[in-house]
């Protein structure tokens, strides 16, 4: 049995995990995961934006692994055609947390102009995903600490943690580390 736990969106365009709120959630998210993930997509062939580059650039010391195949957390089969992804792994260093508190809220972290839906993962499986044209976001099989802190932070409340017998989540999953260890990128760019 799978559950989640789906931040507040009363109007899908309000983002409540913003400011200080955002970066106490990168915080959090850093020290509970090990990886994150973001989508670079290039609509139609017209290539990335200079934001889309600039974070590309300022994260690949961090890469772990990418491929090109169009699903993800969040995403999985819906794309638009002549357009191309990339769906790349990061593993989680300060540094690289710092780069991510670069936007103001999770929602930022949606195209045209910047990467998409921001994803962590505890080794190989996703423990929090976001569609940020949506302003969706939320905790997969959430535990009490996440609860806690969703509640704190105004994201979300306990009461709202939704119980599923579907293996729907489990879809987000990815195969990022191999026997303990992480894979490289040079040996894993296109997988699935």
């Amino acid at each position: 049995m799978e559950s989640d736990l789906m931040f507040k969106n009363p109007d899908q365009k309000n983002c409540l995990c913003k400011g200080q709120v955002y970066c106490d959630f990168l915080d959090y998210a850093f020290s509970q995961s090990d990886y994150f993930m973001l989508v670079y997509v290039n609509y139609y062939g017209k290539g990335y934006t200079e934001i889309m580059k600039n974070f590309r650039t300022a994260l690949e010391k961090y890469k772990v692994k990418s491929r090109s195949k169009p699903v993800w957390p969040g995403v999985l089969g819906t794309y638009s055609r002549n357009t191309t992804y990339k769906i790349v792994f990061y593993r989680n260093d300060p540094k690289a947390k710092e780069i991510l508190k670069k936007v103001e809220k999770l929602s930022d972290w949606t195209c045209p102009s910047h990467p998409q839906d921001l994803a962590f993962f505890k080794g190989n499986i996703c423990w929090f995903y976001s569609v940020g044209h949506e302003n969706l976001a939320g905790f997969i099989n959430p535990t009490k600490e996440d609860i806690l802190f969703a509640e704190k932070n105004g994201l979300a409340c306990a009461h709202d943690l939704r119980i599923t017998d579907t293996d729907y989540y489990s879809q987000f999953n990815e195969k990022i580390e191999k026997s303990g260890q992480v894979q490289s990128a040079d040996k894993i760019t296109e997988e699935h």
